[in-house]
């Protein structure tokens, strides 16, 4: 059997610094904490997604997130949350 090597995720102190100045994408708060989503292929028990995964939430909206879950939060306040993730990504990308 061939091993397959690890995919190392994507860190970085400056993207998630740019997630932080950005406004809770619910509420538009300006204080922000990077929130991290997960999806089937990019995490897995004690593995964290890659900072590309994450998005800007205030304190109040990350925690009423692990209260209820990511089907009924996004449901909740009808968020298309790939659409911003690919706007986030995008806004760091042209600010350079």
């Amino acid at each position: 059997m061939i091993a397959c090597p690890k995919t190392k995720s994507f860190r970085s102190e400056k993207y998630k610094k740019y997630v932080r100045s950005l406004p809770c994408i619910v509420c538009g708060y300006p204080c922000s904490e990077p929130h991290h989503v997960r999806s089937a292929s990019n995490a897995g028990t004690g593995v964290k997604p890659s900072d590309l995964w994450a998005v800007p939430l205030c304190q109040l909206h990350h925690a009423e997130f692990h209260h209820y879950g990511k089907e009924t939060f996004y449901s909740r306040h009808g968020l298309d949350i790939y659409k911003v993730l690919f706007e986030t990504i995008k806004g760091y990308v042209e600010k350079g």
